[in-house]
């Protein structure tokens, strides 16, 4: 009797420490401190953007703009000195899913044109520039729905993107062949370069060799992230994959391993979307000493789905500071968000939707959403 009540002590001990651990492993804390002088920029990042029938139907019927979806957010986006989305499906106007050119049908949703469902996608390229006025400065539009308006529906997107400004990752042009998959921006004082990268396309041929694959050929990956992460005008690397299992909250084998190699290979963060919930994000130091990020999914910004794990998002924030000649993570923080009806919010109230992100992301680094970001970035003690 007294051994098995020791045991149970000693297994009741091991289970704490564990359950412990995994807790502390979400809050993810950074080494490099905020100094008087720094060139210091904060990032911001949002999940899948998804417009779903319900919500296009309403935008539709409603103000004419896809901003009144997400509008109670836009403050989120702003606060950063650069933000960036993830744009599931094509802005092309007039093409079908077979990818023939109806020219322009006007704004309307008709399920031939302009859908949001039967895993067929398709928005009026006003999309575009109702998120770049929301304060999206660059969209990956690299995933398994951006050949659903076939070839001419990718190069439609890239044309009305470049019309108004808004760089696009992941995707280039049919006749484009030799076109690079990122952008090299300038943010404040530093030069960061986003990849965009996909696991899988549907089954959808990309005969004209238009979007990156990030696990077709890794070996090529690895030298592309090298090659870009070594330029004397890049100071950061901002991996965003579209990858992942759909509703699990783990990464799964793959994710590991190739973010790892991804990072190994220069990346500075790695930013991820696809499984539409919540999966965590840790910290990771590779073999010469960088700390970087991985969130391998950031979960559904915008989406139609049901349920608090598919209604439930988060805003991740990242902090780089120049250090050294090249890019040190010194910070990050998340601010959650939920769909409520045909809107998004931030998360104030919403207990479970708050309980729900921490068990993913800590509670350390949650950002209230009128909260000072710099000043929350640097903070290296809650």
């Amino acid at each position: 009797m007294k051994k098995q009540i020791i045991f149970l002590g000693l297994l009741a001990w091991f289970l704490l420490k564990v359950l412990s651990a995994h807790a502390a492993g979400n809050d993810v804390r950074f080494m490099t401190e905020c100094e008087p002088g720094q060139e210091r920029i904060s990032l911001s990042f949002v999940g899948d953007i998804l417009v779903h029938e319900a919500l296009y139907r309403a935008v539709v019927k409603g103000t004419q703009n896809f901003s009144q979806i997400w509008r109670h957010t836009d403050s989120l986006m702003t606060k950063a000195h650069f933000s960036v989305g993830n744009l599931e499906g094509p802005a092309a106007m007039g093409v079908d899913r077979r990818g023939r050119d109806h020219g322009d049908v006007g704004f309307i949703y008709d399920e031939v044109v302009y859908s949001g469902s039967n895993f067929s996608f398709n928005y009026h390229p006003r999309i575009l520039r109702d998120l770049q006025r929301s304060g999206y400065d660059l969209l990956t539009v690299a995933n398994n729905h951006s050949l659903d308006r076939a070839s001419l529906g990718i190069d439609k997107t890239i044309d009305a993107a470049r019309a108004i400004g808004l760089p696009t990752v992941g995707i280039r042009k049919a006749s484009e062949r030799n076109a690079p998959f990122y952008e090299v921006v300038s943010v404040g004082g530093l030069r960061v370069a986003f990849l965009g990268c996909t696991e899988m396309s549907n089954g959808h041929s990309d005969s004209k060799d238009q979007l990156l694959f990030c696990y077709k050929a890794p070996e090529k990956m690895v030298e592309l992230i090298r090659d870009i992460s070594s330029r004397s005008d890049v100071d950061a690397l901002i991996l965003l994959p579209h990858w992942g299992q759909e509703y699990k909250h783990a990464p799964d084998s793959r994710q590991k391993s190739y973010a790892r190699k991804y990072l190994e290979a220069g990346a500075t963060a790695i930013i991820g979307s696809h499984p539409h919930v919540l999966q965590p994000w840790e910290k990771y130091v590779t073999k010469d000493g960088r700390e970087t990020l991985i969130a391998y999914s950031l979960g559904n910004f915008v989406a139609g789905q049901a349920g608090v794990a598919r209604k439930t998002g988060v805003v991740v924030y990242l902090g780089l500071v120049k250090e050294g000649g090249r890019a040190r993570i010194f910070g990050t923080a998340y601010t959650p968000t939920y769909r409520e009806g045909t809107e998004i919010w931030p998360v104030t109230k919403n207990k479970e939707a708050l309980e729900h992100a921490a068990s993913l992301f800590g509670s350390e680094r949650r950002l209230s959403p009128d909260g000072a970001l710099m000043n929350f970035l640097c903070q290296k003690k809650m």
